[in-house]
């Protein structure tokens, strides 16, 4: 890349980062209020916190939710929400260190619609993976990884529990073992792990598939 064109990247991102401090709650407040019908609400790192985000239980047709590393985020906020917005489909909470255990047993067993959650780097343990395999007849999408306190236990529960579950996140969730997940690859064919070895093995699989060879490498 050209030194004008990482200027120009550089100066794009300081814009973004620019126009994200400008959501604030009372943005949040505003466009709940006047805009009931939205599906769609993300506020990826803007400054908003709790005290707007509660405004979004009135947008009784929200389908999809991206809360990732907001300003402030409480529990209680996120567990209303799951409660009374019933056509949440997608609920990204990564990067909030405090959503915890509790919480994700709330959404599991609220969240009737919940088919994607994704918890990279929240303060979650084995409880929550749990708690949604025993709670949750909807949803097939877990990311919980970066998450430091999930063990094979909780992999292993999930798996075992959950009807719906097709896919689940691991990567560098390093109290679980590759042996572990490669055990459940083999038990649980139509459930996705991902860790970066099984992800890696998914890649060259798929090379091979389109005809990539190791001598191809070899010769380039």
């Amino acid at each position: 890349m050209r030194a004008d064109d990482k200027t120009e990247v550089h100066s794009k991102r300081e814009e973004e980062e620019k126009q994200k401090q400008k959501v604030t709650d009372q943005s949040v407040k505003a466009f709940a209020e006047h805009c009931p019908e939205l599906q769609y609400v993300g506020f990826m790192g803007c400054s908003v916190t709790s005290k707007g985000v509660i405004h979004l239980t009135n947008l009784r047709n929200l389908s999809s939710l991206d809360l990732r590393h907001i300003t402030e985020l409480d529990n209680e906020t996120v567990m209303e929400i799951v409660k009374r917005c019933k056509n949440l489909n997608s609920l990204n909470l990564c990067l909030n260190w405090i959503i915890n255990d509790r919480c994700v047993e709330v959404i599991a067993k609220e969240g009737r619609n919940l088919k994607e959650l994704y918890l990279v780097s929240c303060k979650i343990t084995d409880y929550a993976l749990i708690a949604i395999g025993r709670y949750s007849m909807t949803i097939e999408t877990v990311d919980v990884g970066w998450c430091k306190e999930i063990t094979d236990h909780g992999a292993t529960q999930i798996a075992q529990s959950s009807k719906s579950l097709r896919y689940l996140g691991l990567m560098r969730c390093d109290q679980v073992n590759e042996a572990t997940v490669e055990q459940l690859v083999q038990q649980y064919p139509h459930i996705t792990f991902s860790t970066v070895l099984q992800d890696c093995k998914r890649t060259l699989e798929r090379a091979y598939q389109m005809g990539w060879t190791p001598s191809m490498s070899t010769a380039s």
